[in-house]
């Protein structure tokens, strides 16, 4: 079946290549809506792409392909819709390969419309694919142009793999995007994107740094704009003052432990009762080695996290190490022992007077704390929840990850010990 949509495809390229004029948007329309008629009319996989083309050799006579406009390549696939997007991506891709050399437009329609992308990237080919389209001639003229694109860019960037950032070159390319000026869209997703690139250990700190400042910088003059609503300008501080923060920094880990302000800290003895602790901050508990366990009512992962907390209070029973569970007041509290939801908004105590009673119908053996500081803390780089730390009795962090096993969390702290 592959083998024959292949030799269709061979047979069809030539046609499509020197035919004499460029299509009309209403042809590549009337193409679509021909090839998604005859391809639901067809039994079979191989039958379909028969099908489709037959309908691209028919337009192949009628138009050059190969002078299709980017826009153009946007209607195909919006005609198109499901029924065609496969067929399509395979059709279009030798054309976009040959127009990318000389229109950075094209390099990045041959990313966004590769026959493996479904929007994100996955691979290296996926990636020297953006790569030529972020290292083309005219990169911020494109951008002008075609703003659209960069917003889509700037979602995908943001869910890299580590492998991706390893690609030669292609951290410095993602550098030379953010010197360009950005759509406002595009700019608000910067944090996103040097969040992606943070977590990847191997990247040389220089770079790490250099995109990080601009990251900042493009905030700085989003904000600075007259046209930026009151709104969107505290966000960009929002962004800026975590970007200027000991985790955006990378000066976390080694150094004095950000602080935390507690509202209410909280402990379950043994015969059941919720004890009130005073510890007014962070700092009330040096001289002990401290896991952070930020969480939320609300986060499923962090209530199944919880079992595995349980099992290290009982470990360091008695030694110098507290847990504590960090959370904050969310408007709303998430009751899953009675299976349901618990409205606060406006009433902080009643939502605090909540907490004893969950503590006891989750087997919550070690402390809880609320902060003051959102749960989702950027100093300690807490965007994803749940999100562990570990400081020394000295008040250094340790250890500043997501979540993690319970073996390595055990032998980190028995070596502070």
């Amino acid at each position: 079946m592959r083998r024959i949509s292949f030799l269709l495809l061979l047979f069809a390229l030539p046609a499509v290549l020197f035919a004499a004029k460029p299509p009309t948007d209403e042809q590549l329309k009337n193409f679509c809506r021909e090839a998604c008629a005859a391809m639901m009319n067809a039994a079979s996989e191989e039958a379909k792409q028969e099908a489709f083309m037959k309908e691209a050799e028919k337009l192949a006579q009628q138009a050059d392909i190969s002078a299709i406009s980017p826009e153009q390549v946007t209607i195909l696939f919006e005609s198109g819709g499901v029924v065609l997007d496969a067929s399509l991506r395979r059709w279009i891709e030798p054309i976009l390969v040959a127009r990318s050399s000389k229109a950075p437009i094209f390099a990045y329609l041959r990313w966004r419309y590769m026959p493996e992308n479904d929007g994100f990237i996955h691979g290296e080919k996926e990636t020297q694919a953006l790569l030529k389209f972020l290292s083309g001639k005219n990169l911020q003229q494109t951008i002008d142009e075609h703003p659209g694109t960069v917003d889509e860019l700037m979602a995908a960037l943001s869910t890299m793999k580590d492998t991706n950032w390893h690609v030669k070159g292609f951290p410095e390319a993602v550098a030379r995007l953010l010197t360009c000026s950005l759509p406002d869209p595009a700019t608000m997703e910067c944090v996103k994107v040097f969040n992606s690139i943070a977590r990847v250990d191997t990247i040389e700190s220089k770079l790490r740094e250099q995109i990080r400042t601009l990251c900042r910088d493009q905030y700085e003059q989003l904000k600075k704009k007259p046209t930026t609503s009151s709104r969107k300008q505290k966000a960009c501080e929002a962004q800026m003052r975590y970007l200027d923060g000991p985790f955006a920094r990378g000066t976390l880990v080694g150094s004095k432990a950000p602080e935390l302000h507690f509202l209410s800290v909280m402990k379950c003895l043994e015969n059941g009762e919720v004890q009130s602790i005073d510890a007014p901050t962070l700092d009330a508990f040096k001289g002990k080695v401290v896991l952070l366990d930020f969480w939320a009512t609300k986060c499923v992962p962090c209530l199944k996290a919880f079992p595995e907390l349980a099992e290290i209070q009982r470990h360091f029973e008695g030694k110098e190490v507290v847990v504590i569970g960090v959370t904050s007041l969310q408007g709303y509290f998430v009751d899953t022992p009675h299976q349901r939801t618990i409205q606060c908004q406006g009433d902080p105590e009643k939502e605090r007077s909540l907490f004893p009673d969950f503590m006891k119908g989750m087997g919550i053996n070690w402390t809880i704390a609320i902060s003051q500081e959102d749960v989702m803390n950027t100093d300690y780089g807490a965007l994803a929840i749940p999100h562990v730390v570990i400081i020394d009795k000295e008040g250094i962090v340790r250890h500043n990850a997501v979540n993690g096993d319970k073996e390595t969390k055990i032998k980190l702290i028995e070596q502070m010990l």
